[in-house]
């Protein structure tokens, strides 16, 4: 098969920089151009019809008629191509409120990736959310996509086999500092496995290493819900700020588990229910958290 091409259309910002470098990085920098404006793109899609195509579209770059005029005649005629919308994510909630009727229901369906600001980490986040593009793209130059990787499975947390009661529904990620594995994590994910919930951790994984990176994007986007263990080591780092808000952009369950106290949670963390392992009586926490889960 031939490989994926990427193009980013939008402005020159350095949103669109560090799109093209982290996109250039992962999948080769001949597969990844940059086109400020959106004429430049039906060349690139003529000379390059046999490889699957996914365009990352900077939607406020461009006037709203321009850009739908432009998707409207992409569509027609090039319709192999996906489209990705690169968007900042409170600029899309605040304006797509203006959107005519039709078009704001489009959109609702269109993939997305959210813009984050320096503090994150951002290339599992690119590589979670051109996922389904990914798959789209493929399945439509006629190839199955592949979902489930083995890169993905290695994570995935083995049920015991003594445990008889059937798995339940949905797959949690576990997102935790790794100063908090001995401690308090581990002992987490063998106990939901023994109640037959299914987790995936990233704890079997060389940290940094590219299958972690691939792991952790196909996590984020398979993944139904997010276990968030806090601690004040957890809120620093940038992995972990960048998994919670992948969950809280995609609008996908947050269950926050305190395991040590923290002086102040973040804005996207704040309104959410805890389950509090802080206190003694852990039968109750547990308790709560299955029953949280058993909601979500």
């Amino acid at each position: 098969m031939e490989p994926c091409k990427y193009i980013i259309a939008g402005e020159e910002s350095s949103d669109n920089l560090r799109l093209s470098q982290i996109l250039k990085q992962a999948y080769g920098k001949d597969n990844v151009v940059r086109f400020l404006d959106l004429q430049s793109v039906e060349p690139f899609l003529i000379n390059n019809q046999v490889n699957p195509v996914i365009v990352c579209l900077d939607l406020f770059s461009f006037g709203f008629r321009e850009i739908t005029d432009f998707i409207g005649y992409i569509r027609n005629n090039y319709p192999k191509v996906v489209f990705n919308l690169y968007v900042d994510h409170n600029e899309y909630k605040l304006k797509s409120k203006d959107f005519p009727v039709y078009w704001k229901k489009r959109f609702m369906h269109y993939f997305k990736t959210f813009k984050e600001g320096a503090d994150a980490e951002y290339e599992p986040v690119v590589r979670a959310s051109l996922m389904p593009s990914q798959n789209e793209a493929m399945s439509n130059m006629a190839y199955e996509p592949v979902r489930i990787t083995p890169v993905f499975k290695k994570g995935l947390v083995q049920i015991p086999a003594e445990v008889t009661n059937k798995p339940k529904s949905g797959t949690s990620f576990i997102s935790y500092s790794r100063d908090d594995w001995n401690g308090f994590v581990s002992d987490l994910v063998s106990d939901l496995a023994r109640d037959s919930h299914k987790v995936w951790v990233d704890q079997d994984y060389i940290f940094g290493g590219d299958d972690w990176l691939d792991a952790i994007g196909e996590a984020l986007q398979v993944c139904d819900k997010l276990l968030l263990v806090l601690s004040p080591e957890a809120l620093n780092s940038r992995f972990v700020k960048m998994e919670y808000r992948f969950f809280f952009h995609q609008e996908k369950p947050i269950i926050p588990i305190l395991y040590r106290n923290v002086a102040r949670l973040p804005f996207e963390l704040a309104t959410l229910q805890f389950i509090d392992f802080t206190k003694e009586n852990k039968l109750n926490s547990y308790s709560a958290l299955f029953k949280a889960l058993s909601r979500t």
